[in-house]
This record gives C-alpha cells, sequence and structure tokens, in this order.
C-alpha cells in the first residue's frame, strides 16, 4: 500500500490485519455520572475505587485523577490514581485495590496491556494492586514492569445477594442462623438512617472503638467527605434494645455492589448477638436496593470478627499485594 498526506489509518483496522490487538490506552475523567456507570459495570469493584472514596481522599490532602483504560473505543478497566502533592509537586503516587476491570475473566494480554498504560504515569508510583493472590498475577505484573514493593495484602469476602431471601439465609452456617434467632427472641430490633445526627453518632461510636481497642481505621473526616459526595448511599443501621441503640454498622454502597467498613457494639449489644442481626438485616436492605454483592468489609487470619464472618460463608478473596513502578 502506498501512503500519501491524505492517508489515515484506523489503528483497530490495523491491528486486526497483522493480528494483534490495539494498544491500551488511557484517558482521564472527571465525571461522576461515567465513574457510578463503569463501576456498576464491573463484576468485582472495591469501595476504595468508587467516586465517594476518591472525594474522602481528597479531603485528607489527597488528588484523586479518574482515569479509564480503552483498546480501541471499548473500555477494559478503570482506576482512581491518588496523587500526593506538596507545593505543587508531585511526591508519588499511589492505587488501591485497582485497577478495576470490565470483564470478569481479562486475558494476559489485557492485563499486561492495563498495568503497562499505568506505568506512564509520571512519578514513583506504588499500587496495592486489585489481581488475585497467585504466581500468575505477579508474572503479569513483572511483565508489565512492576516490582514487588511487599507482600501485605487486602484480604475479604463476598457475599452473592442477589438470590431470594431464603437462598442467602440457607447459606449461613448453623451457627450465624441460631444466633440472630436468639437476638429477634431477646427483643433487637432494627433502624436505618441517613441522617446527619445518626452518622455523627456512628462516627462517635467508631471514635471510641478504635481508642478502646488501640487500632486505627478511616477516621472521620475522610468519611464525611464520602458521605458529602454520595450521601444516598452511606447508611447506619442500628441494633435498639430497650428502646436505645446497643450497637451500629455503617455500610457504603457503590454501583450494585456494598461494603460494610466501620461498626460499634456496645456490652448490651454484644450480649443480643448484635453482629449477627446487624449483618443479616444489612444484606436484606442492600438486596432491596438493588444491590448485587455484600463485602463483609476486611478479613485477617486469628481475628476474633474474621472468625465470626466466617460464619456467614463469604466467598473468601486474597489480592497480590503492593507492587512499584519508577516509570
Amino acid at each position: 500500500m502506498t501512503l500519501d498526506a491524505t492517508t489515515t489509518i484506523d489503528p483497530a483496522a490495523a491491528a486486526k490485519a497483522t493480528g494483534a490487538e490495539p494498544a491500551i490506552r488511557l484517558r482521564a475523567t472527571t465525571g461522576k455520572a461515567e465513574w457510578d456507570a463503569l463501576i456498576a459495570a464491573s463484576p468485582t469493584p472495591h469501595l476504595v475505587q468508587g467516586f465517594a472514596y476518591g472525594e474522602g481522599k481528597a479531603a485528607k490532602g489527597w488528588t484523586p485523577k479518574r482515569v479509564v483504560f480503552s483498546r480501541g473505543t471499548t473500555a477494559v478497566a478503570f482506576a482512581t490514581i491518588l496523587e500526593l502533592r506538596r507545593f505543587g509537586i508531585r511526591l508519588g503516587s499511589r492505587v488501591n485495590r485497582g485497577p478495576v476491570f470490565l470483564e470478569p475473566a481479562p486475558s494476559d494480554a489485557t492485563i499486561v496491556g492495563v498495568y503497562r498504560a499505568l506505568r506512564r504515569w509520571r512519578g514513583p508510583l506504588l499500587v496495592a494492586t486489585a489481581l488475585p493472590m497467585s504466581a500468575a498475577s505477579d508474572a503479569l505484573l513483572r511483565r508489565a514492569g512492576f516490582r514487588m514493593q511487599r507482600r501485605l495484602s487486602w484480604r475479604s469476602g463476598r457475599i452473592d445477594v442477589s438470590g431470594s431471601e431464603e437462598s442467602i439465609w440457607a447459606g449461613f452456617s448453623s451457627a450465624f442462623r441460631n444466633r440472630y434467632r436468639k437476638a429477634e427472641a431477646a427483643g433487637a430490633t432494627l433502624r436505618i438512617a441517613s441522617d446527619d445526627a445518626s452518622f455523627e453518632w456512628m462516627l462517635e461510636r467508631h471514635a471510641e472503638n478504635m481508642a478502646e481497642k488501640s487500632f486505627r481505621a478511616v477516621d472521620a473526616d475522610l468519611l464525611r467527605a464520602m458521605r458529602a459526595a454520595s450521601p444516598e448511599d452511606m447508611l447506619v443501621f442500628q441494633l435498639l434494645h430497650g428502646g436505645k441503640p446497643v450497637a451500629g454498622m455503617s455500610v457504603a454502597r457503590f454501583g450494585t455492589h456494598a461494603e460494610y467498613h466501620i461498626g460499634w457494639f456496645g456490652p448490651d449489644g454484644r450480649k443480643v448477638n448484635a453482629g449477627n442481626f446487624l449483618m443479616w438485616n444489612i444484606m436484606r436492605e442492600m438486596r432491596r436496593r438493588g444491590v448485587r454483592t455484600f463485602d463483609v468489609g476486611g478479613m485477617k487470619e486469628g481475628d476474633g470478627y474474621t472468625q465470626f464472618k466466617r460464619t456467614m460463608n463469604a466467598v473468601e478473596y486474597e489480592l497480590a499485594g503492593e507492587w512499584m513502578s519508577f516509570f
């Protein structure tokens, strides 16, 4: 073929003719509507890649940059890149549980192409990858030019809540079901709230819980910013006993998915099996609101709360750790 000044080449057509796939390219987006649509389209998104979480990190001094990875005109993945800047200088960037793929089982070529495109982000880049823990994931990340920073990874479990209530209930262990029944017999009742006062009540209990048990988790400023960005998706569930709240959990919805993220159980709440009562009612309400998948919000070996979560028989998963690039 002879080319002249007016000849144009369609990259997708050229790639098809040679048997190669078009290169994956990265573009920026800022629209909440597009981002929410991407989250809804993904089979396994993560809360920390949701639009609201990015706004929460902005309140903590990070700059969220939302990008879409496309092959030709087809989006294949997306990621929130968090930039840390001081005096206008970018010190580094981080991706938490991303990029998120839009196919349930993307090809090796797609995975490597997305991560190579991500490496073009200037400066040091730390990625807590959303790929599953496996030797295959490690090999693909190295092919894309990343090197392992540390193996420490996110581990959690997901429960499919798209079926009938009867099928979800049957999936729990007998221990979970029995403790739930005991909570009902003890007179536990449920309150679902989205008002300011209830959310602040939950944040206060969360702060008390961290101080009492000496652990660190998401703080109030980040959670308030998340709620400001998407108030309809941040709900508080309270267990009432004797007319007063004795336990509570907050859940964040993102697309057709939801994740438990903070909770508090007072002494009276623990006595009436608050965790069982609240978790089951959360799943029922999320299902009613169109959620398909509920994430139990993190699991750690040897942790007592993790043992409780396992009585729900969630499908557990573990991600492949943190990886660094100095492109």
